[in-house]
């Protein structure tokens, strides 16, 4: 078996950084020159809120391929903290701040 040298493997970072940073800029410069349809415009503003909303459900509710609903899921307690302090002070870090407290304690404390 023959192991990179530090050439090839700067090459190889090098090139992983470029094709991983292309589909990123791409989209805002191209998009930046069309016109989209105020429908579109509209569509697109629910995307980002639509992907958070799917990544944090698969945390906090599904356990391995089974979903959880039940009251010893510790995430799924947290996240009814989160969710009220989030709903009161409608402030990101205290909704972060008291998510990580809420987790750590059940998890650890009771």
């Amino acid at each position: 078996m023959k192991t990179m040298s530090s050439e090839e493997i700067f090459v190889c970072t090098v090139g992983m950084c470029i094709v991983s940073y292309i589909p990123r800029v791409l989209p805002p410069f191209i998009l930046a020159k069309v016109k989209l349809a105020h429908w579109i415009e509209r569509w697109l503003n629910y995307v980002p809120t639509s992907v958070f909303g799917a990544l944090v459900f698969s945390e906090i509710f599904l356990d391995g391929s089974q979903l959880n609903f039940n009251l010893t899921n510790i995430s799924f307690l947290a996240s009814i903290a989160v969710f009220i302090v989030a709903v009161k002070t409608k402030s990101l870090s205290k909704s972060i701040l008291v998510g990580m407290a809420a987790f750590w304690m059940l998890e650890n404390i009771i």
